[in-house]
């Protein structure tokens, strides 16, 4: 039964994962970031155009012009959870980095905030905490840039290994728990724009009460459902390689999870540092495993009368 609903949920994910979907989904964001970006803009306008209006239809509103990059941003940082979610049955690495994507956009959208942010942009320095936070963000978001790069490039070297298992039934696995993660992205979302549209006090007890920063809800509560997929894949994994150089190399990344999870819940600064610290150990654990491949594989090509084993994932 439980093969009867894995192999169906797979179904599932290869008709989201098609093409035409794909194309279908980019084109949705690209439209909803720009409509969110006018709109966005317009409110602001309307609000600095008529401050007669009752302030409570503005409530919390930054009237700064640059503040309306925010919403275009939000809509892209969705799409890359989605990316996210995607990227789980496809590669292990390629969730980490797309994992280490996410919180470098993140970091950039907080530099538009925080300039939003400044009461008068023509003396800026005169708000040296703003200042602060802009500059260790615009450090922080291009260092990310940069670990984000040497990952994907470490990724590319990194020897594939041989396994005797058929990974078929793993990757289908994997596939089935994307579905399932992605309903739980879906349904975070909803509550996420129920909490900004006031409605959480409407919702069950379960969900209140409703977040001050209704990012400090979506985000780290995706990241914790990303530890726990990313225990269980590392779970299931050994069933079909169990080498010592896999499992330490899952269980560094959980690490990094964990890390990046605890600093969306940090204040300024140390949520940047503490970030980078996650991503720089996720890097140096793939280096490490990216060494120890390499010299597993010259030894097994090197020593003779070893069968050919199935080709496998260097991601597994």
């Amino acid at each position: 039964m439980l093969g009867s609903i894995r192999r169906r949920l797979a179904k599932v994910f290869d008709a989201l994962d098609s093409p035409p979907v794909r194309t279908s989904l980019e084109r949705l964001v690209v439209t909803a970031a720009a409509i969110g970006f006018l709109m966005h803009l317009a409110v602001i306008g309307i609000a600095r155009l008529f401050p007669d209006l009752p302030q409570s239809l503005f409530k919390g509103l930054d009237e700064s012009p640059l503040h309306a990059v925010y919403t275009p941003f939000s809509v892209i940082l969705f799409y890359e959870v989605v990316l996210l979610v995607f990227a789980l049955a496809a590669s292990h690495t390629g969730e980490i980095a797309k994992q280490y994507q996410i919180i470098s956009l993140i970091v950039v959208r907080g530099v538009f905030k925080d300039i939003g942010g400044f009461d008068n942009l023509e003396n800026w320095l005169a708000e040296p905490a703003t200042v602060r936070a802009v500059l260790c963000d615009m450090a922080g978001a291009v260092l990310m840039f940069l670990i984000v790069t040497g990952f994907t490039l470490l990724r590319r070297v990194t020897p594939k290994m041989r396994t005797p298992h058929d990974l078929e039934g793993f990757i289908e696995l994997k596939k089935a728990v994307a579905v399932l993660l992605l309903v739980v992205l879906v349904a975070l979302a909803a509550v996420n724009l129920a909490s900004w549209a006031g409605l959480v006090e409407r919702l069950p007890v379960l969900l209140a009460p409703p977040p001050i920063d209704v990012d400090l809800f979506f985000f780290p509560r995706f990241f914790e459902f990303m530890i726990f997929t990313d225990v269980f894949i590392l779970i299931v994994s050994l069933a079909y390689y169990d080498r010592y150089e896999y499992v330490f190399r899952n269980a560094g990344f959980v690490i990094s999870t964990v890390l990046l999870r605890v600093s969306l819940s940090t204040p300024k600064p140390y949520d940047v540092g503490l970030a980078l610290f996650a991503m720089l150990y996720g890097l140096a654990v793939l280096g490490v495993f990216a060494c120890f491949a390499g010299i597993e594989r010259r030894r097994d090509t090197a020593a003779p009368g070893v069968p050919d084993g199935r080709e496998g994932r260097a991601d597994l």
